[in-house]
């Protein structure tokens, strides 16, 4: 670990940051999983107790995250000190750790430490939190508001965001009230009423709270941790085939807090009942502890949408509706065929995509004009039919082709291709003993629909080719070619193999006009091709 304050170039932050290697575009880009973890122990208020185990339970939290067995987070940033732990501390550590983070991350940010709750005649309970410069007469000036915590978390770019505060409002264990607000809570019948202006939980979002806001969150000696903290630390680690109530060899958050919740209130007799609010799209989970490899398979794909055009678009995943923009669909990683509809049902796009466990694919990526794409393959061909004695029986195959070379509706490409195919032979029509050096050279256009659910497009094409041979035989040397039209059907099977590239696996079969010494005839010519190159968009 090196410590946050170097990176900030600041004394702000006596926390630590484990990070990750860095080798080049694809790890800037690549998916993180990053958590921002604060306790705060000691306060310069004196009317703030020293809380025992509130450092200690944000750095073994954060042992438990940066473990590749478990959390696997990338980059884990703890602040324990003074400075660090601080209203600015904090404040500045969440923007410096947020600040690079992209639609498909995962951001943890988890508090311990002191709360505190006011009461305002028209606003209703306040809950905040307090840092160490916090002052508890002063809290609505000094302290950190629950309510600026959840926005703040839910403005972060990642799509996945868990809140965790281990902490509570009521004037015990974990909490200090104000003398004023404490005798107001004396004086009514029941709890204090329900704190107002909660922010609604937005998709992919967890908040985890270590108890009810009228409840104690309680430190324990024996465990030596916050109460809450300690079953969910479990829940991750030890524990973990227990919480996994799916049996996917994934602990999610709900499964994580779930466990956390019942060993809590069994421990503190429901002294202490921790509560959560989610809001997951479909089957989207976050995933807190397992192997990265089996979490990878497990995240959901995600189409989404910020074009006003594709507002009420429907969308369509292999034939069957799932959902409208700018909703956000889950989807299982691998291939499909996407298919957007406006609302008269006329389809806006239809295309064969891989989608990335984990990734989020714009809607918009699927509307943009497809751009050409070099593709380069290599194969053979076989000719028969009444003109193949005149040529080589079989021969290698080179091909350079541009996907979708003019513009066309989204059932439809068109292929712009250069192909050459060469072999040394014997021909019937000359000199058994003489060796026959021939092949063909073309370039034309294929015309292909695409098939519906399939990555699979077929249609005819024309090329302009030159048939030529040469050889030597007892009445001299002979280098004979001709100019001819050559019609075809062909097939592509292209495979995504990443975000731009495709395999493509190609089948052909021509009609090859000849004519040599002025007698024409024909040869059927079928070829196969394996290339590789990028797709158009």
């Amino acid at each position: 670990m090196i410590l946050l304050a170097t990176a900030l170039s600041t004394s702000l932050l006596a926390g630590t940051l484990g990070s990750g290697s860095s080798d080049g575009l694809d790890e800037a880009f690549a998916q993180r999983r990053v958590a921002v973890l604060i306790g705060v122990d000691g306060y310069a208020d004196p009317e703030l107790a020293g809380l025992r185990f509130a450092a200690k339970d944000a750095q073994d939290l954060a042992d438990v995250l940066e473990d590749p067995e478990y959390g696997a987070f990338d980059r884990v940033f703890v602040l324990t000190g003074a400075e660090a732990t601080s209203a600015q501390g904090i404040q500045q550590a969440i923007d410096y750790a947020t600040a690079d983070l992209q639609r498909d991350d995962t951001f943890l940010l988890y508090l311990s430490g002191h709360g505190t709750l006011t009461l305002d005649p028209v606003e209703g309970s306040r809950l905040w939190f307090l840092p160490s410069d916090g002052e508890l007469t002063r809290a609505t000036d000094t302290g950190i508001a629950i309510t600026w915590l959840e926005e703040r978390v839910a403005q972060v770019e990642a799509r996945r965001r868990v809140l965790v505060m281990d902490t509570c409002h009521n004037g015990r264990d974990k909490s200090s009230l104000d003398s004023t607000t404490a005798r107001l809570l004396e004086g009514m019948r029941g709890d204090a009423p329900a704190p107002r202006g909660f922010r609604e939980v937005s998709e992919s979002e967890a908040r985890l709270f270590a108890a009810q806001y009228h409840q104690p969150a309680m430190e324990d000696p024996d465990l030596g941790n916050g109460v809450y903290t300690h079953f969910l630390m479990q829940g991750l680690t030890d524990h973990a085939d227990d919480a996994d109530l799916d049996r996917d060899g994934l602990v999610d958050v709900a499964e994580a807090h779930d466990f956390a919740r019942d060993r809590t209130i069994a421990h503190t007799g429901g002294l202490q009942v921790p509560r959560a609010e989610y809001r997951i799209v479909g089957r989207e989970e976050i995933y807190l502890s397992g192997n990265a490899s089996t979490r990878g398979r497990a995240e959901r794909s995600l189409l989404a949408a910020t074009d006003a055009v594709l507002a009420s678009a429907r969308v369509l995943v292999d034939g069957v509706p799932r959902g409208v923009l700018p909703e956000v669909v889950p989807v299982d990683p691998g291939l499909h065929r996407v298919e957007l509809q406006d609302h008269a049902g006329r389809t806006l796009s239809r295309r064969t995509v891989h989608l990335r466990a984990g990734e989020t694919t714009m809607a918009e990526d699927l509307l943009r004009v497809r751009q050409p794409a070099l593709v380069v393959a290599f194969g053979g061909v076989v000719r028969h039919g009444p003109g193949s004695g005149m040529f080589v029986p079989s021969s290698p195959e080179l091909e350079l082709s541009w996907l979708d070379a003019l513009p066309t509706p989204p059932s439809f490409t068109t292929q712009a291709h250069v192909r050459a195919s060469a072999a040394r032979g014997t021909a019937v029509d000359v000199d058994p003993t003489a060796d026959v050096t021939g092949g063909l050279v073309s370039a034309g256009l294929a015309a292909q629909w695409r098939v519906p659910w399939l990555p699979l497009s077929l249609g005819p094409e024309l090329d302009v080719g030159l048939p030529w041979r040469y050889f030597e035989d007892s009445a001299g040397t002979h280098a004979q070619s001709t100019v001819t039209l050559v019609p075809g059907l062909r097939a592509d099977l292209r495979i995504p193999a990443g975000r731009r590239s495709a395999v493509t696996i190609r089948y052909d079969a021509r009609l090859i006009p000849i004519s040599y010494d002025g007698a024409w005839t024909s040869v059927v010519e079928h070829g196969v091709a394996l290339g590789l190159g990028r797709t158009g968009r």
